[in-house]
């Protein structure tokens, strides 16, 4: 059946299958050409998905599969950014989709992306992905995706803690994997030159004039790596017949080998390299050592200085090595290796060594005083967020030593309060950590900041003076709601008990109309009659007959 059907690259259609091999998109375009060979064109949905760890792999996977679709009518997405990905799906579904579990998450809960119609998914590389701290994103995107569709994990190596994750993600998984080397074959040793995809060209031409090597030869699958590499050769002067690209199965050479692309496999190192005792250079991302230590079969790998210090200091250096080499032997270092990865493309792998060095030493002596830090004048911020949003006072911390820069010791005491948060500063830098933490988002809420100043110094109340008298002063006397000697006021009564009815005479006026009220009338003729002016004359009697008296007018001229 053609489900069972072998391909070429050890892919099987409809089941699921690990891949060893080094974290370079170059050394998985087999498995990437096999898997776009399968995308029907003619279908406009999403057929092939490729998880990977961030955004930055997400691109490299895009530009791989856009290398090896070629010139066919096949369209492909990579998904850095969820918004822009969902407004282009929408408007036209790309067949091959590549982005973040959490991006990916995104894109599925805003219905942009159609999971019914995923035949493959791809994992690569599966250790970067699994090193992301939050795992609820991957967990949500795999009960998504369709149980049926062929899952292929890539990995640059096999792990007890990966496998139980390979058989969770991808039950019953084919793996294809190299076996161990034979008996009595001598391991390979190399030295190696940190650096990025990007700036690969310009670390070879650092290495060239660092070693001063007259010969060497050149490894390279890709055509753009190959390319690249000549141009630079010839760039610093070197003849046509003193760079040569090695290939599998060459005659036996002692040029100087530099390995600008990983092989696939030890056989494929080990034809490349060939047998005799040749000085070995390897160009490779910081997530890639793992897979040369595994490729050269156990032996040295070796950084390369390119930068030499004129003088060394010696002693506690001496020590200072010897710490972080055991940090180096006995401690894993993988999120801070692909933490550091982007920098390569800008510096050396050891300037950006020496700068966090730098940088340790110099918080080393103010983390035991931190007073002694905060002994310059400090200024309050007003932060918008409190107890109320969750935060937490090291939440606020990290956000403005992150957003604005500055190191912790210039933040002070935090105080998170109900609705708000008060925050210490330094106050040269308040100016800065406003305008950089005011719009950043924390805990899902964006950040409003303001300097925090006392009563007293804000600037008086602007408008119009109140008018009346002062509210206060020296000469009025105190208000006190301590009634002292005066008695106390007996409490009101609503029952009128034996409350005499108001007289009052209607006289000829008609009825209300209605019910007639109950109870004794509430006037009569002996109701006494009501002033209505005090001060002119003596009081008119109003008895409601027709016996109204008028007013006196003024007379009126008629002229």
């Amino acid at each position: 059946m053609e489900a069972d059907a072998k391909e070429p690259t050890g892919v099987t259609r409809g089941q699921n299958a690990v891949q060893v091999i080094p974290q370079d998109w170059s050394a998985a375009e087999r498995v990437l050409a096999t898997l776009v060979d399968r995308i029907d064109p003619a279908r406009a949905e999403t057929q092939l998905l490729i998880v990977t760890a961030d955004a930055e792999h997400a691109a490299a996977a895009a530009h791989a599969v856009v290398s090896a679709v070629g010139d066919r009518g096949i369209t492909v997405l990579a998904a850095t950014a969820s918004p822009r990905a969902a407004r282009l799906l929408r408007v036209a579904p790309a067949h091959v989709v590549t982005g973040a579990p959490a991006e990916l998450v995104a894109l599925l809960q805003g219905s942009a992306l159609k999971p019914e119609a995923v035949r493959s998914v791809v994992f690569a590389w599966l250790d970067p992905i699994l090193e992301t701290p939050d795992a609820a994103p991957l967990e949500n995107l795999l009960g998504e995706l369709p149980k049926d569709g062929a899952r292929v994990v890539l990995a640059s190596e096999l792990t007890p803690a990966y496998e139980a994750l390979i058989e969770r993600y991808a039950r019953r998984a084919r793996r294809d994997v190299e076996a161990p080397s034979a008996e009595g074959t001598a391991p390979l040793s190399a030295e190696y030159v940190a650096t990025s995809p990007s700036s690969r060209g310009n670390t070879l031409r650092r290495l060239l004039d660092s070693m001063d090597i007259p010969r060497f030869a050149l490894y390279a699958r890709s055509h753009s790596a190959r390319s690249e590499g000549m141009a630079i050769a010839r760039s610093l002067g070197y003849a046509a017949d003193a760079v040569r690209f090695a290939a599998a199965g060459e005659p036996a050479s002692n040029d100087p080998l530099v390995l600008l692309e990983l092989p696939t496999s030890r056989e494929e190192t080990r034809a490349v390299v060939g047998t005799g005792s040749r000085k070995l250079y390897a160009l490779v991302q910081p997530s890639q050592l793992a897979s040369l230590r595994s490729l050269l079969g156990g032996g040295s790998v070796t950084p390369v200085a390119l930068i030499e210090a004129a003088e060394r200091a010696r002693g506690k250096d001496a020590a200072l090595r010897a710490s972080l080499r055991d940090v180096l032997t006995s401690g894993d270092v993988r999120r801070e290796v692909l933490a550091l990865e982007p920098l390569l493309a800008e510096f050396d792998g050891i300037e950006i060594a020496a700068a966090a060095l730098r940088m340790l030493e110099q918080q080393r002596p103010s983390r035991p005083t931190v007073s002694a830090a905060q002994a310059g004048p400090m200024q309050k911020l007003f932060l918008n967020l409190g107890e109320k949003d969750g935060i937490r006072a090291q939440e606020i911390i990290t956000a403005i030593t992150t957003e604005a820069g500055i190191p912790g010791s210039q933040v002070g005491r935090v105080e998170v309060r109900d609705t708000h948060a008060i925050v210490e500063v330094a106050a040269p830098v308040a100016e800065l950590v406003v305008g950089k933490i005011t719009g950043a988002v924390v805990r899902g809420r964006k950040v409003q900041a303001r300097l925090d100043q006392p009563k007293e110094d804000r600037p008086p109340r602007s408008g119009p003076p109140r008018s009346g008298p002062p509210r206060g002063g020296a000469d009025r006397p105190a208000r006190s709601f301590d009634r002292g000697d005066r008695p106390t006021r007996p409490p009101r009564s609503f029952d009128k008990g034996d409350r005499p009815a108001r007289p009052f005479d209607k006289g000829d006026r008609p009825a209300r109309p209605g019910a007639p009220r109950s109870g004794p009338p509430r006037g009569g003729s002996d109701r006494p009659t009501r002033p209505f002016n005090r001060d002119a004359g003596p009081p008119r009697k109003f008895d409601g007959g027709n016996a109204r008296p008028t007013r006196p007018r003024p007379p009126r001229d008629d002229a």
